[in-house]
């Protein structure tokens, strides 16, 4: 399903975008039709789209607009571009959440503090509703990604998108997809903001070196237990007790010269 290869899924591109209608040429009505398919048909995730060249034909408009149309839902989170390869199904809708946040940050850096309340506040709620919902499912999919994070201290790159689905996963256990979705689109912003020059020049801050994996774990599998045990008590203490350690470990870093 990661490539659009039978005539029949060209086919349900062209069945659907004449069903929809061919109106204005304007690259967000482009996109709006594009997304409107992706949506009423339940594209998978990882599906190729057609070319740029097939859609301008099948839209009846011009390559330029197409192109600018998919940048549109790139930034809308629907669509992902492959280098090389194409345009690809991504029906991750909080990527464009996490744009507007990254430009709030960018226009007032003291809001930082702001963000990370929030995110804070999002996580308690979905710890506490995950305790109460989570599925067998749900933990296997927590425990894999705890063992990702353990196995990713040493690289802040391979550590931060660990992190990330670590807590967006015990999150998608409280099974209601705004939360999960605004949640992930806060902590990926926020991540990314503290942690873009290590990224950038490639270092480790002290904390993530391997010998701190431990230690690391330690902060991350306390929340997991608790949703494990459906102990809400015990996982609002984890979550508190993992902000507060990671709000030192940053502040310490930049006191001592860190990004």
């Amino acid at each position: 399903m990661s490539r659009l290869k039978s005539p029949s899924d060209h086919e349900v591109w062209e069945r659907s975008l004449v069903r929809l209608g061919v109106g204005s040429r304007a690259a967000e009505d482009i996109a709006q039709q594009i997304q409107d398919v992706i949506i009423s048909q339940d594209l998978a995730q990882g599906l190729r789209l057609p070319s740029e060249r097939d859609l301008a034909e099948l839209l009846h408009t011009s390559r330029p607009t197409v192109s600018q149309a998919i940048r549109i839902l790139i930034v809308r989170g629907l669509v992902e571009s492959r280098r090389g390869s194409g345009a690809y199904v991504l029906r991750r809708p909080e990527a464009s959440l996490a744009s507007s946040m990254d430009l709030m940050l960018g226009v007032n850096i003291e809001s930082v503090a702001h963000l990370a309340d929030l995110r804070l506040w999002l996580e308690d709620a979905g710890v506490r509703e995950a305790a109460a919902r989570r599925t067998a499912q749900d933990l296997d999919a927590a425990h894999l990604a705890l063992e990702r994070l353990r196995a990713s201290t040493g690289s802040t790159a391979s550590w931060l998108s660990a992190d990330t689905q670590f807590h967006a996963s015990l999150v998608r256990a409280s099974h209601n997809p705004y939360l999960a979705a605004i949640f992930e689109g806060v902590h990926k912003t926020l991540m990314n903001y503290e942690y873009r020059e290590w990224v950038t020049s490639g270092t480790v801050p002290p904390w993530l070196g391997r010998r701190h994996s431990a230690a690391l774990t330690s902060l991350h599998e306390p929340i997991l237990l608790a949703v494990r045990d459906r102990d809400v008590e015990a996982g609002r203490v984890a979550v508190l007790h993992h902000h507060h350690a990671m709000e030192e470990h940053l502040a310490q870093s930049h006191a001592t010269g860190g990004p």
